[in-house]
């Protein structure tokens, strides 16, 4: 950790459901996620209020948006990523912008 980067992060990606027909639906649970990076420092940053989009229960309905900033290469994350913080908290990557300065990811916070 640092003064620019004082908390630490752990991103996942969903593993893909396979299937054929209709498929029950499925919320986010971190034992269907592959570990992606582990241990990387970031700042976590809110940004603001957005309203509830469909209801369902693995919506990220806290109503918060968040920035997430970290150093990784171009390429490492993409959107629909989880981010889970030191405090256990879960973050969605809504988007994934890479510059010169590393990731930030606008986020929104998952409830389940």
């Amino acid at each position: 950790m640092s003064f620019i980067y004082p908390r630490v992060i752990q991103i996942s990606r969903p593993t893909p459901t396979t299937g054929i027909g209709a498929l029950p639906y499925q919320a986010l649970s971190s034992s269907s996620e592959t570990i992606l990076f582990s241990g990387i420092n970031a700042s976590i940053q809110h940004r603001g209020s957005n309203q509830l989009k469909a209801g369902l229960p693995a919506d990220a309905n806290s109503g918060n948006e968040w920035i997430i900033l970290f150093m990784l290469p171009n390429g490492s994350v993409w959107e629909r990523d989880v981010i889970t913080d030191e405090l256990a908290k879960r973050y969605q990557v809504n988007t994934a912008y890479w510059n010169s300065l590393g990731y930030q990811c606008e986020c929104e916070r998952l409830q389940t």
